[in-house]
């Protein structure tokens, strides 16, 4: 009886596991008014938000959620068919993931960049993720064997799986950096005056997972113990880790688990020991999407002490983006724009080492738009209009420290 029993629970958790299944695939767009949500909230754990625009949140949640909040007699809920959202990446050059770096397939990339510019770039590994897979950090400075007295910029991305432009930016900067060093005097001074240390993925087995199994996963690949699967990696950071269950959850099944600990997940270790080695003078961490720019505190409604120059730098970045393609990145707090969230990179920094770092949610701005199923076409008119935002920040550290 011991072992049929055995026999079955691994069955149901392979089955929970597999491509395709109902358990991952039957899922829904539902909205509700910002107010409605925020009153749920206050007996409930959050949903895996997708953006917010005109004083409604959407969400993606699956049947039984939807279940559960239609008992909750929300007037605002609205359900949206599934078909509107649920479909392949469009106009994919090739492969599963086209144009878009798989974990390998950027190893190769960072590699490739180091053997070709080996005076301007090194790269070296942090840690391993949970199923063994090296966690990458290429190095970029005039001096790349030295540590010099010079600001740490660290720039950081694909901490959520689906987000799959958010590797792709870190690594275009990366690549702009090394081939225009030699013939762009703004990229000489940015390479010369600090020490840029680019992660493209913190989360490896995520990516691949949402890459060759279900496009939507979020979290790592943790296994929970209960047939779940997952912490979300930018709810696991030390820094007031779970400092309500508004701004992450203690369920394993939600998309927003925190997991069991703070610093739990070896992908959020790699990050805190190499940054507590290497403390940054300013962060940029890359999701998508909603185009936002987001400074701390996103745990609390309440301003930094330095929320001043913060919101300065946010606000002359999201000018830079906008005079590229016309694209308009709203800045603020978590909070101020939406609702708080904990346990994230960006309040980790800044409450570690006490300056600036931002999460930037790149396009598209709604689901309806494109959402995480950002085309080919826009992977590069994404990196062009954030390009010059991306060179601002770093020199403004720079001409700081001088």
């Amino acid at each position: 009886m011991k072992v049929f029993i055995l026999i079955v629970l691994i069955l149901y958790s392979f089955i929970f596991s597999l491509p395709g299944s109902e358990a991952e695939m039957d899922r829904y767009i539902i909205s509700m008014d910002i107010h409605d949500y925020k009153s749920y909230l206050a007996s409930n754990i959050p949903l895996d938000e997708l953006y917010f625009i005109e004083n409604r949140v959407y969400f993606l949640v699956g049947k039984k959620d939807v279940a559960k909040i239609q008992r909750e007699t929300i007037k605002s809920l609205v359900k949206i068919q599934p078909e509107l959202f649920v479909s392949p990446l469009s106009g994919r050059k090739g492969g599963v993931n086209g144009l878009y770096h798989n974990y390998a397939e950027t190893e190769a990339a960072l590699f490739d960049l180091a053997d070709r510019f080996p005076n301007l770039a090194t790269v070296f590994s942090v840690g391993q993720s949970i199923e063994g897979r090296e966690i990458y950090v290429i190095k970029i400075s005039d001096n790349v064997e030295l540590e010099e007295d010079e600001p740490n910029i660290f720039i950081v991305g694909c901490h959520h799986a689906r987000e799959w432009i958010s590797v792709e930016i870190p690594l275009l900067f990366t690549r702009h950096l090394l081939e225009h060093y030699s013939d762009t005097s703004e990229v000489q001074k940015i390479v010369d005056g600090a020490q840029l240390y680019i992660m493209p993925i913190q989360n490896p087995d995520g990516l691949e997972y949402s890459i060759h199994h279900y496009r939507y996963w979020r979290k790592n690949r943790r296994y929970n113990g209960n047939f779940s699967w997952g912490v979300d990696p930018n709810r696991n950071y030390g820094y007031m880790w779970g400092y309500s269950d508004m701004g992450s959850s203690p369920d394993p099944n939600s998309e927003v688990y925190r997991g069991p600990s703070p610093f739990s997940e070896p992908e959020n270790v790699a990050v805190r020991d190499f940054l507590l080695a290497h403390p940054p003078a300013g962060t940029l961490s890359y999701h998508n999407f909603s185009q936002l720019i987001l400074f701390p505190w996103g745990y609390i409604d309440e301003l930094t002490p330095d929320d001043e120059e913060m919101r300065a730098i946010a606000q002359n970045m999201s000018e830079l983006i906008y005079q590229v393609n016309g694209r308009t990145y709203r800045y603020g707090t978590g909070p101020e724009i939406l609702y708080p969230s904990n346990g994230g990179t960006v309040d980790w920094v800044y409450g570690t080492f006490g300056t600036p770092a931002y999460t930037i949610e790149l396009p598209n701005e709604t689901f309806f738009l494109g959402g995480f199923f950002t085309t080919e076409e826009e992977i590069d008119l994404t990196f062009r209009e954030n390009l010059p935002s991306m060179m601002y920040f770093a020199t403004y550290f720079i001409e700081k420290h001088e």
